[in-house]
């Protein structure tokens, strides 16, 4: 970050989130205003909270994670604004993909700068943050920054299994006007792991969802620092993340350390922390709760779901060319081709509850759509996930543990769990190591629809074949060059260094 009106900018930009949200009246220069925010407990939350509130932000984690990033996994087939330079992986072919990857860097290291703030502020001690507040604040904003960080590698970094040594992106760790190297993305993973175990380390100690759960109700005192820890980096999202971490570079036996481990620990019988949401929940008439939120273990809190994600992007009107489908041969033609080709039992909840059927209005044709962010016409504001995006989730623990186990037999029952409870009256067997990898790609395939996870899958993996989402037709693939999974450095950070 280089000159001082760009710090200047992140500054205030951070005051501004805050203030935005009625939380604090702050002076217009920065290290004075800095200080103000700072000078008690609830500043630090609501600096940290800013960082939250800019997750939703539609250049990464609102609109870009389920529009652009989910045609480049191969699932959808866009139209209009969403075009094919996404699924063609043309990252500079217009000014809209430029623009769309441009932003997600800029928004993404300005909030990775403004949990540097925050983590600078907390230092080792801070009399401000007393007993468990310091582990909470810091291990929360340690957590951020390594989550961003572990993103715009897995974007715009190299295909790690081949390319760990190779110019990646910078790690970002300071908040003054030093510029930032590239690093290796190998050197990029070492920090933020770094970070993560930090995190862990400080959270462990201090993390309310020890002894209060997910806590997904309002306090009766009005305050909720330490309530709705879904939206939070708790320490089992910090813990799954890590297990992300590793698994993407190529540690197979830590991954599954991590990812086992917590399975364990949240799924006591009796006493399930994360529970997998019930068939009868996901399909409720009134209320189906589309996203399993209960499962969820850190999700980003949208209030315009439905208004900014699911009507710009899925909203199923044949008058509008940006929405995103899978492609089908003609209409009246329901479950066939590539969707019955994806859910291959048609009795799996996540098929009968992300897949709708829309009439068009002349009633002479009907076709499927995606329907996982819809709205739903019952207004009750306990239904949490009516604000939910899910960033990290335990089944992601269940396909890591599949993949990651030595025994083909054990992988077997982790994806067959998994299945189990997606109420799927079919089971899976691996014969081979070759039908295992098939079996863990289908099943991350059905559970990540609409989660902007594909397509990082496909880049660990370095798969040379994936899908086609351009044709409707069963078994199309398209071949994949290493360089196609790299989105090239936003012009203005490679002119800055130049």
């Amino acid at each position: 970050m280089k000159h001082a009106t760009r710090f200047h900018s992140l500054l205030v930009g951070l005051l501004l989130a805050c203030s935005c949200e009625s939380w604090i009246d702050v002076t217009p220069s920065d290290r004075v205003s800095e200080r103000m925010l700072f000078d008690s407990r609830e500043g630090f939350l609501k600096a940290l909270n800013g960082v939250y509130t800019g997750l939703t932000d539609r250049a990464i984690y609102g609109r870009f994670t389920l529009g652009p990033l989910e045609l480049m996994g191969q699932y959808f087939k866009g139209n209009g604004n969403y075009n094919g330079a996404y699924s063609q992986y043309r990252y500079t072919a217009n000014d809209v993909t430029l623009n769309t990857f441009n932003n997600y860097w800029t928004r993404a290291y300005f909030l990775i700068v403004n949990c540097n703030i925050i983590i600078d502020q907390c230092g080792d001690a801070n009399p401000l943050l007393p007993g468990d507040w310091h582990g909470l604040v810091k291990g929360e904003a340690l957590a951020l920054r390594a989550f961003l960080h572990l993103d715009l590698l897995r974007l715009y970094g190299p295909v790690y299994a081949t390319g760990k040594d190779s110019e990646s992106i910078p790690y970002v760790t300071n908040s003054d006007l030093e510029v930032t190297p590239l690093k290796s993305a190998g050197e990029v993973m070492a920090l933020l792991v770094a970070d993560l175990n930090e995190a862990l380390g400080l959270l462990e100690h201090a993390d309310p969802i020890f002894e209060e759960g997910v806590a997904n109700s309002d306090a009766g005192d009005g305050d909720n620092s330490r309530r709705y820890r879904q939206y939070r980096m708790n320490y089992y999202a910090v813990k799954a993340l890590l297990a992300r971490a590793l698994l993407y570079s190529g540690d197979k036996a830590a991954a599954l350390r991590h990812a086992t481990g917590i399975i364990e620990e949240v799924q006591q019988p009796g006493e399930e922390l994360f529970p997998f949401v019930t068939v009868a929940a996901a399909t409720s008439t009134a209320t189906p709760d589309r996203v399993f939120s209960p499962e969820v273990m850190f999700a980003a809190r949208d209030q315009h779901v439905t208004s900014a994600i699911f009507n710009q992007l899925y909203l199923p009107l044949l008058e509008t060319n940006d929405f995103l489908t899978f492609p089908f041969q003609n209409h009246n033609t329901l479950y066939t081709g590539r969707l019955s080709e994806l859910y291959t039992d048609n009795s799996d909840v996540r098929y009968r509850t992300w897949w709708g059927v829309y009439t068009t209005t002349d009633a002479n044709s009907k076709f499927n759509y995606f329907r996982k962010y819809e709205g739903v016409t019952v207004n009750s504001t306990s239904d949490k996930f009516r604000t939910m995006i899910p960033l990290v989730r335990l089944s992601e623990m269940y396909l890591i543990a599949a993949e990651c186990t030595t025994s083909l037999q054990e992988a077997d029952r982790w994806l067959n769990t998994l299945r189990e409870k997606r109420a799927c009256s079919t089971l899976l067997s691996s014969a081979s190591e070759t039908e295992r990898m098939t079996n863990v790609t289908a099943e991350f395939r059905r559970e990540f629809l609409g989660e902007g996870q594909m397509f990082y899958f496909y880049k660990r993996q370095a798969a040379e074949v994936i899908p086609d989402a351009a044709q409707w037709q069963t078994g199309r693939t398209i071949s994949m060059l290493p360089g196609q999974y790299v989105v090239p450095l936003p012009e203005n950070e490679t002119a800055q260094r130049n």
